[in-house]
């Protein structure tokens, strides 16, 4: 388990590519986020790489909740339209 004490910012890319590639398989949406928020936390891992682990579970986390809450927001004001 010494590989979880040197997580980079490639490491969060190659999960939020795996989340994105998982998102075809699923309709839902919800991977998608997931994946969007491990490329951020990548991002920024990269612009800050002292970032410690913890910080950087907490921080994908957060940005997960975030960014599915914002997309049930806004599927509720713009509902899909059914033909």
């Amino acid at each position: 388990m010494d590989w979880l004490k040197e997580i980079v910012f490639w490491h969060w890319w190659i999960l939020a590519g795996m989340l994105l590639i998982l998102e075809l398989t699923s309709p839902v949406f919800f991977f998608l986020w997931l994946g969007f928020s491990a490329a951020a936390v990548g991002f920024l891992l990269l612009v800050f790489p002292q970032i410690p682990i913890q910080a950087q579970l907490a921080l994908f986390g957060i940005l997960s909740v975030v960014a599915i809450l914002a997309w049930r927001k806004y599927r509720e004001v713009h509902p899909p339209s059914s033909d």
